[in-house]
């Protein structure tokens, strides 16, 4: 057995995973930690992130970086996604994180970051050999839909369609309807390739599919609080169909942010992100013929810790920082 640590570069919030590998190439989550940064925002009204981003972000890191440590994790990897892929001064931010903490960072790609999510929503909902998943991850500058099952991903598309990126490029609050009109459709345009892609890979029946990180969890949530009048505390494996999902849309783009923090089951640091990624996961439903969706708390970094248990396919070895040798170095410098 040992400790390993992932570390999520996303673009609305950094995440840390402290887990234990077990027997037969599983994880046992022991610590979790996030700290939201917005950096989807900056890069996507300037092209960077600017020096206020970049401070708040080191910061960040570091710190996570100390938990990591403290959590008693022998090995740490560290994956960076779409806002760090965009910005023009994120190369020279990595840098600075590895020199500072001796921790390296890997960029990974739109594709690999879908691969990587869906490996996570595998790993938790416990798909049977054989079984396929339609997954879905919205973040805050990209989103990923990808499908497949135990094996490597069969099919995925990843899309400049992040809550937080999308927010950033309307001024009304909320959005207007013509906004959402627009929104729906793009999402449907742009998923129309992967739909035929996928159609021809499975065969006729109900596709399952889920949903993972903050937005559509939050919408999620608030649509089965709205529905059984309780709000969930855990979400993994829940069920919302889509007339629930379409009735807590009706609500939440009838109200501003302000007015939305008191719905249930939502997050005060997500509210204004609600109305852009509500579309987009509606309109998925819609281009697939989905009727519900499973939430689920795995994703990227827990896919991370699973893809280099099981194949390889994204983060290898190499990708690691080994904690214990960094401590050991700097206490003899």
């Amino acid at each position: 057995m040992s400790r390993l640590a992932a570390l999520d570069l996303g673009s609305n919030s950094f995440h840390l995973l402290v887990a234990d590998t077990v027997p037969g190439g599983g994880i046992k989550r022991r610590d979790t930690s996030k700290l939201t940064l917005r950096l989807a925002e900056p890069v996507a009204k300037t092209g960077e992130l600017g020096r206020q981003a970049r401070d708040r972000a080191t910061e960040a890191f570091t710190q996570l970086v100390r938990e990591a440590r403290r959590a008693g994790a022998q090995r740490l990897v560290a994956v960076a996604t779409e806002a760090l892929r965009l910005a023009a001064d994120g190369t020279r931010l990595r840098e600075k994180w590895e020199r500072d903490t001796g921790v390296r960072v890997k960029l990974i790609s739109g594709m690999e970051e879908a691969e990587l999510s869906l490996r996570g929503m595998v790993g938790a909902l416990s798909l049977r050999p054989g079984a396929d998943l339609l997954g879905m991850d919205l973040g805050g500058g990209s989103y990923e839909v990808a499908y497949g099952g135990l094996g490597p991903m069969r099919a995925a598309v990843s899309l400049p369609f992040g809550s937080a990126r999308l927010a950033a490029r309307s001024g009304h609050d909320p959005l207007r309807l013509s906004e959402r009109v627009a929104l729906y459709a793009e999402t449907l345009e742009a998923l129309a390739p992967l739909v035929e892609q996928v159609r021809g890979l499975r065969e006729a029946g109900p596709l399952r599919a889920a949903g993972t990180a903050g937005t559509i969890r939050d919408f999620g949530r608030c649509g089965l609080a709205l529905a059984g009048g309780v709000t969930p505390e855990q979400v993994r494996g829940l069920v919302v169909t889509r007339p629930q999902l379409e009735v807590a849309y009706a609500r939440i783009v009838s109200m501003t942010t302000a007015e939305r923090v008191d719905l249930p089951g939502v997050s005060p640091k997500r509210v204004d992100l609600l109305p852009a990624g509500g579309a987009v996961v509606l309109a998925t439903m819609e281009a697939f013929g989905l009727e519900q969706l499973e939430l689920c708390d795995w994703g990227l970094r827990e896919g991370a810790l699973l893809d280099v248990l099981d194949g390889a396919h994204v983060v290898t070895d190499g990708d690691f920082t080994d904690l214990a040798e960094r401590v050991s170095r700097s206490r003899r410098g």
